[in-house]
């Protein structure tokens, strides 16, 4: 969830890197997750020869028949858009799983052909849905294309990284906060924080920041330059233990800050981090494509 208190991401720490399986980023590189095919009306999915895996040959299973509801024939390629999208979301592969994709496609069919004898299809907010659907679609296609043929190369990864470090003040902050969308609410509890109250506390109660609010408004640690400026500013003066004495305002409301530790900035390792900043260069690129698209637009 975003952090309100951050206008942009860190320097990002080590992590996994997520593979992204956009509904037609897989099949653009033409290879199948089964792949898979239906074997009976019970929707079982089963691996087929990996004899002909060129792009023909996935090209033909993809168009082949899966299932059919009611004369309507359902191609491989649905079923395997769904699997895809399971196992994108961390759902292990299973049989279990491929005959539940087969049991939505089915009760999905059926549904679908309810809603064109009711003429559903007709409606024009249907039809508009559908369309914007889409389109959404093939401009994540074209994305996940653009994004398949960026070359990164190590010098830039280096300078990007050399940017940030450069970038970032000497110390990091550990703070807690209070996100409020009033002023005068925020500081009644600055006065309740004067008479005794803890500010953990008061942030389960209060707080509209809810990446923060269940650990009693405690943040990660960060540097300023990664703060939003104005509560940048109210965090370098302050001292451990210490709360800002009058609400900081921000472009996400009030806010009331207490340091809770510094500590000296150790910038994460350049080799740990090398495959987020190729990610974040490489969405940089695709940032200038769209750009170029819509300098050479003509839109009335």
């Amino acid at each position: 969830m975003t952090n309100p208190c951050m206008p942009h991401p860190p320097l990002p720490k080590p992590r996994a890197v997520p593979i992204v399986l956009a509904v037609l980023g897989g099949l653009c590189a033409l290879t199948l997750v089964g792949p898979i095919q239906a074997q009976t009306k019970a929707t079982k999915m089963a691996p087929t020869s990996q004899a002909n895996t060129g792009q023909s040959g996935v090209l033909n299973q993809l168009a082949q028949t899966y299932v059919t509801v009611n004369g309507t024939a359902i191609p491989n390629a649905h079923a395997e858009v769904l699997l895809r999208e399971q196992l994108a979301r961390g759902v292990a592969d299973s049989a279990e799983l491929r005959a539940a994709v087969g049991e939505t496609l089915i009760s999905q069919t059926l549904m679908v052909q309810q809603a064109s004898k009711l003429g559903l299809d007709a409606n024009p907010l249907v039809q508009a849905q559908s369309a914007l659907a889409q389109k959404n679609v093939l401009s994540q296609a074209w994305q996940q294309s653009v994004l398949g043929d960026i070359r990164i190369e190590d010098e830039d990864i280096r300078a990007e990284y050399a940017r940030q470090v450069s970038s970032l003040g000497e110390k990091d902050y550990l703070i807690r906060h209070l996100l409020l969308k009033e002023e005068p609410t925020a500081k009644l509890l600055i006065d309740k924080l004067n008479a005794g109250s803890k500010l953990a506390d008061l942030a389960r109660d209060y707080s509209q920041d809810a990446s923060t609010r269940e650990r009693g408004g405690l943040a990660d640690w960060t540097n300023t330059v990664n703060l939003l400026p104005a509560l940048a500013d109210a965090v370098k003066l302050l001292t451990k233990g210490q709360f800002t004495s009058q609400p900081v305002r921000t472009e996400s409301g009030w806010h009331v800050v207490q340091l809770e530790d510094v500590r000296t900035n150790k910038p994460v390792a350049l080799e740990e981090v090398k495959p987020q900043i190729a990610q974040i260069l490489a969405r940089r690129k695709l940032d200038e494509k769209i750009k170029a698209l819509r300098d050479k637009a003509q839109v009335q």
